[in-house]
């Protein structure tokens, strides 16, 4: 019997919530698979709620998931549609990078999801039913334009957009960018109240 002991190989460490993990398996994907890797998220109102749908894309290949109630919800479901019908990660030292089994409120840290949720409580506010946000990530060489989003508004009038590094600064981003319109549609809400 053999008494040494065998070292095996540390696992890389598990992203700390799903929305990293999505990047890092775009990131993945794009290096092994195809360049053009993409991930998408929308968030527009139907009835007195907010949806979301999330869709990836590379090469010739394109899942995506609609209709969900939560960020959380529509990544989960996106990694299971994936999964179900691609291998991403050939090895389980890749594997640990897969966005799968977050709990909900590990979807996006705390600070992100406090930006985008005021983003959306704003633009919900002052376009009431008639907006649409979208998110888009893509493991670029530039830092600064990994994360772009873009706001469309008033039957596609408005389309305004911001990037960033990180969801939190393309959310910053885009809101510096579309100030103006926020405030000159809030004052026609509040002049159409006063008719």
């Amino acid at each position: 019997m053999n008494n040494q002991t065998r070292r095996l190989p540390r696992l890389p460490k598990r992203p700390e919530n799903g929305l990293l993990a999505w990047q890092a398996t775009i990131g993945f994907i794009s290096m092994v698979y195809s360049p053009d890797a993409t991930l998408t998220i929308k968030i527009q109102p139907e009835e007195s709620k907010h949806v979301w749908e999330a869709s990836i894309a590379f090469g010739s290949r394109h899942e995506d998931v609609a209709g969900r109630p939560s960020l959380a919800e529509a990544l989960r479901d996106l990694w299971l549609e994936l999964e179900g019908k691609f291998e991403v990660f050939p090895s389980p030292v890749e594997a640990v990078r897969k966005p799968a089994n977050y709990a909900d409120d590990r979807w996006i840290d705390a600070d992100t999801a406090r930006t985008l949720d005021s983003l959306i409580d704003l633009t919900a506010s002052v376009f009431t039913a008639d907006w649409r946000l979208m998110i888009v990530y893509q493991a670029l060489d530039t830092p600064n334009q990994r994360v772009k989003m873009r706001l469309f508004a008033r039957d596609n009038e408005v389309a305004i957009g911001g990037q960033g590094p990180s969801l939190r600064e393309a959310c910053r981003s885009l809101y510096r960018n579309a100030a103006p319109q926020y405030f000159l549609n809030a004052g026609r809400l509040v002049g159409d109240a006063l008719e």
